[in-house]
This record gives structure tokens, sequence and C-alpha cells, in this order.
């Protein structure tokens, strides 16, 4: 497939998002007070049918089910959202939409839960910009990029803690289970590297980057999407096994 700097970047850009700081990168960079739910099962908020037929939502993630259902731009959105649950079948079934929308740019995408999403592009020769461009409006259209992310946000942390305190929590795991490369304080950590909360692009991507590039023993690629001779713990090793535990779930390590 050709484009991997753009698959490479938006994938690490929208788990980061939807994660929490920078871990949700790929096991989603994007961890609760409860333990992470099945991925193969639903991720719950309670919704009910209140006047006029609209439905209303409880629980933790209840303003951001409200939010993402008013402002589904399709009846397949709504009706994955209107129950107050989103499972794994429907976050594929709304990629499915999103890759009718890509296809005619010869671009093709995969979704899951420790990697968030990836883009390939399998025909023509698209600029990385012009990549981007595609996906977010095929994103705006069906609606694909806040479901899956609201459906990660809610197996990752549960209890819907708050972002800056999980990506705290993930540094101290980081640090409990010695997995930091090189010596770093919280505080350096979170003002250099962490990504919540964070609503400048720039800086976000920045920060984003610093931390890819201080983590580069993890990462099968550079940032940009090119091979990394610095690679040295995969998902099955042990340091990298713990690494992604602690970005998924830091509060149960």
């Amino acid at each position: 497939m050709q484009g991997n700097t753009a698959t490479t970047i938006r994938q690490r850009l929208r788990h980061a998002i939807v994660l929490i700081g920078a871990v949700t990168l790929a096991c989603t960079m994007l961890a609760g007070c409860g333990q992470v739910a099945d991925a193969n099962g639903p991720s719950k908020a309670a919704g009910m049918t209140g006047a006029g037929g609209e439905p209303t939502f409880s629980g933790p993630y209840a303003a951001e089910f409200k939010k993402e259902y008013d402002q589904a731009p399709t009846d397949l959105a709504k009706n994955i959202l209107k129950d107050g649950k989103i499972t794994e079948a429907e976050v594929q079934e709304i990629y499915d939409d999103y890759n009718k929308c890509l296809e005619p740019y010869g671009l093709q995408a995969t979704w899951t839960l420790d990697r968030g999403e990836a883009v390939g592009q399998y025909r023509g020769s698209m600029s990385d910009d012009e990549q981007f461009k595609v996906m977010d409006e095929c994103h705006a259209k069906t609606g694909s990029g806040d479901i899956s992310s609201l459906y990660a946000a809610m197996n990752t942390n549960p209890d819907n803690v708050d972002q800056e305190a999980m990506a705290r929590k993930t540094y101290q795991c980081y640090a409990k289970h010695d997995l930091l490369p090189s010596p770093i304080s919280e505080d350096e950590y979170m003002s250099t590297m962490n990504t919540a909360n964070v609503t400048d692009n720039s800086q976000f991507e920045a920060n984003l980057r610093r931390w890819h590039e201080f983590f580069s023993e993890y990462m099968s690629t550079t940032f940009d999407g090119q091979p990394n001779p610095d690679y040295k713990y995969d998902a099955n090793s042990p340091h990298g096994q713990q690494f992604w535990a602690c970005g998924q779930d830091p509060l149960h390590q």
C-alpha cells in the first residue's frame, strides 16, 4: 500500500485523541476506575426513550452520547447510539460505511480497539494532506470517527475519569514497571509529552511526536512512518506487553 506516512500519523493522532495523553496511540493511547470492558461486548451509557421519542441517556458517558446522537450525520449512526451502547460489531458496521466513502479515492480503513484507525492507499497517488482531507470529510459524513472514539474511550476508561489524571497514572505505571527509556520527572512528562486537554493542534502534534520519539524502542516505525532502527520491544515481549497495558489500563497494572 502507498501512503504509509499518512497512515502512521493519522493512526497515532486519532489514538491520542481517543485514549489518554499519548498512550492512546497504539493500544490506543487512548483507562478507568473499573476493569476494561470486554472488547467483544457492548459499551453502555443506558439509553431510554424520552419525550417525543428521542432517547435520553444516563451513566458516566451520558453527555457524550447525547452530544454524538444530536450531531449524528446518518440514520445508521443515530441507530447505533440511541440505545446508549456501542458494540464492536457496530463499530465495524460504521466503518463499512466509512470505507464506502473512502473507496472512490482509493483509500481503505481498518479499525481495532487496540490499534485504532489505520488507512492505506491502494490506488492513486494522493498526498498526505489530500488523504487527510478525504478522511476528515468521510468521518464527518458517516460519524465513524466519533463512534469508534466513544467506544474506545468507554472500554479504556469506563468511569470517564479526567484525562489529565489518567495521563499521570499512565506515567506512574511506566515508572513503576521500569518502562521509561531515560529518567524524566512526572511534571516534565506532562508538560512535554502529554496530549490530554491540549487543544492547540501544533502543540498537540509536537507533544505527540516527543512521546513517540521518547518511547521509540516500543515503536516499529518512526513518527513519520519510516522503519524504526531503534525498535526493541514488540507487543509480544514482556516489556512491550506491559508498556501497552499501562497505556490501556494504568490503574490495574
